[in-house]
């Protein structure tokens, strides 16, 4: 039973993602069918703006995804992801700062954002002694922090890089420097890299003590867990800017599908929250088209939500 019940969810997955895949190429400010019979000027559009951007969204999704599970079991705390964190926050920072010194530079923007995160990580890692509870809380509180900086160094941008900064900073798969093709390998390697750690996971969650005695390293185990959650957190934010509550709302809805055991939540949350990007960023495209919506906002309106249902939760 189990068995047969694995291979329907792998299919319906497979055909999710195919019906996706397929809305996300034709949608936009007009439809256009990607498997049809295309003119130069439609063909084009799907094949050299379209189907690049739909593979960055899923890259950068499911990478957010795999990071918010895996600082979910890093913390012990379901509420924990990189832009509560305050990751966001500090890759914000990083990203217009690097505006300020190189005007106009989207790569300088890119590498800026990169190292912020890794700045902000470390300084929420800082407070690990504290426990887990209020390591969360720092990253609250340091998430205030790097807003008031940012809004400090937007005062310094110009009229155009200011633009290019608050579209990076809500969220915007079509303007990253990082080739589409590069991300989705990135992204298979951070998937096989959980999944390799996916029994010590299981194991961690009895409780370190238990994890040990079932020969697991924990503290080896943690810091492979800070850094691969940290160098997967600064890539996609580097890559599409802050796009918010992924890695919150995907790896705890696949818990509630699959259970707690990490091979399959894993691999469903690098594929789920590829998807949900990858819708979002369609609905960005053509909810008010030609207007485009960021991306980062449409990902917030359900993320919160969701976000203050299990901090009630947990407190009940």
């Amino acid at each position: 039973m189990k068995n047969n019940r694995n291979i329907v969810t792998c299919l319906a997955g497979t055909a999710l993602l195919l019906l996706i895949s397929y809305i996300a190429l034709g949608i936009g400010d007009q439809w256009i069918s990607p498997f049809g019979s295309l003119s130069h000027d439609d063909a084009l559009i799907v094949w050299q703006l379209r189907f690049p951007r739909l593979l960055t969204a899923f890259a950068v999704g499911g990478m957010l995804a795999l990071a918010g599970a895996w600082f979910q079991v890093l913390l012990g705390n379901p509420l924990a992801e990189p832009y509560v964190l305050g990751v966001a926050g500090s890759a914000s920072v990083g990203a217009v700062s690097a505006l300020v010194m190189l005007p106009g530079s989207t790569i300088a923007l890119t590498a800026g954002a990169f190292a912020g995160a890794w700045l902000g990580i470390f300084a929420v890692m800082s407070f690990a002694r504290l426990g887990q509870n209020r390591l969360l809380l720092a990253g609250v509180v340091l998430a205030a922090f790097w807003s008031a900086v940012l809004a400090l160094i937007l005062a310094l941008l110009p009229g155009r890089d200011l633009v290019v900064a608050f579209a990076w900073m809500m969220g915007d798969v079509s303007r990253g420097t990082i080739p589409s093709w590069l991300l989705l390998l990135l992204w298979g390697l951070a998937l096989a890299c959980g999944m390799a750690l996916s029994r010590s996971l299981d194991a961690l969650l009895l409780g370190p003590r238990h994890a040990e005695a079932l020969g697991v390293d924990v503290k080896l185990l943690q810091r492979r867990l800070l850094w691969s959650a940290s160098a997967v957190t600064a890539l996609a934010v580097s890559a599409a800017g802050t796009i918010g509550f992924v890695g919150l709302v995907i790896p705890h809805l696949m818990r509630l599908i699959f259970g707690s055991m990490h091979r399959p939540v894993l691999i469903a949350s690098a594929l789920g929250g590829g998807m949900l990007l990858m819708m979002a960023d369609s609905a960005a495209r053509t909810v008010l088209a030609p207007v485009e919506l960021p991306v980062g906002v449409l990902t917030a309106l359900v993320g919160v939500p969701v976000f203050l249902y299990l901090l009630v939760k947990r407190v009940r």
